[in-house]
């Protein structure tokens, strides 16, 4: 149900939450959730390499370590959007580059 302003209720957020959790947890090699879970990191990241894996990505079902996984919503940083790992990480765009003008903060 929507609030009277147009805004959304928590319940209707909440179901849409559920949705979009469901659908971003689904194995896209047609496998079963059951076996993803059972599926234990192994030896080095598969992406930077340098450190012990910890987890498995539900996206690419790479091991990878926590500097590379957001456990958050359970992918790696390969699996992810570039622009939004930015977001998540703290980076800025570098706007003088993009834009061709001298930047001032």
């Amino acid at each position: 149900m929507e609030k009277k302003d147009g805004g959304i209720t928590e319940e209707k957020m909440n179901k849409e939450l559920q949705d979009w959790i469901k659908e971003a947890h689904k194995v896209p090699n047609k496998e079963s959730e059951e076996s993803c879970v059972k599926k234990e990191p192994k030896g080095q990241c598969e992406i930077c390499g340098n450190n012990i894996s910890k987890f498995i990505c539900l996206k690419c079902e790479k091991s990878v370590c926590p500097s590379c996984y957001f456990k958050l919503i359970g992918i790696c940083k390969e699996c992810i959007n570039q622009e939004v790992m930015d977001k998540w990480e703290g980076k800025t765009p570098d706007w003088e580059q993009i834009l061709g003008v001298q930047w001032v903060d």
